[in-house]
């Protein structure tokens, strides 16, 4: 699985280069600190909020085409609704981890 699928989502917004281009600033500007946040509320004990914020997490990367974070962050979610902060827990490795390959690749474009 690529770490973006720019095309898939240059395709649901009608090829507009700008508008992609802006939600990718907005990726790059607030993805760690959505993570920093789940990490923080997590480790308080507030799994609703941290289940919020990989809600979040994934959310946004599903708007920039990062298929398999926004897939991971949905397991997190799901484990969160559940009411299993372990599990989440266990999820923010590898959502650091795709998380910072997305924005490397970002980077560079």
């Amino acid at each position: 699985m690529a770490v973006i699928n720019r095309e898939e989502v240059l395709g649901r917004l009608g090829g507009d280069e700008e508008l992609y281009a802006e939600i990718c600033g907005l990726f790059q500007r607030d993805g760690l600190i959505m993570l920093d946040r789940l990490r923080t509320e997590l480790a308080s004990g507030t799994l609703d909020i941290a289940t919020r914020y990989a809600h979040s997490i994934k959310s946004m990367a599903s708007n920039v085409g990062a298929e398999e974070l926004a897939e991971l962050a949905r397991k997190a979610e799901m484990a969160g609704r559940a009411g299993d902060g372990a599990v989440l827990g266990g999820y923010l490795p590898k959502l650091e981890q795709q998380l910072v390959k997305v924005l490397q690749q970002l980077s560079t474009k």
